[in-house]
């Protein structure tokens, strides 16, 4: 599993750092990637949330902090085809 670490970024940063890492992710044929924004007062959180649910690609697993290990990450699954057919595209 693929973690991105956004966290003590400024928003733009983690935008563009999520956003890239997403996509690099899904090329990768990854199935699940956790999403390290921190705490704080959940700005990054909302946005890397907002990012998710805006694609058609990604889903939330979970999202509320009460039931995860990690209050300050978030989990999110790629649905994706399999590794084998994403490398055929590459090739």
């Amino acid at each position: 599993m693929r973690t991105i670490y956004i966290r003590k970024l400024r928003f733009e940063e983690a935008r563009t750092k999520l956003e890239r890492e997403l996509h690099e992710a899904f090329m990768d044929g990854e199935t699940y990637v956790e999403i390290l924004h921190g705490i704080g007062e959940g700005v990054l959180r909302r946005m890397a949330i907002d990012y998710v649910t805006s694609t058609g690609f990604l889903k939330l697993v979970e999202s509320d902090p009460m039931f995860r290990q990690n209050p300050g990450s978030t989990l999110v699954e790629i649905l994706a085809p399999s590794k084998e057919y994403i490398n055929r595209l590459k090739a």
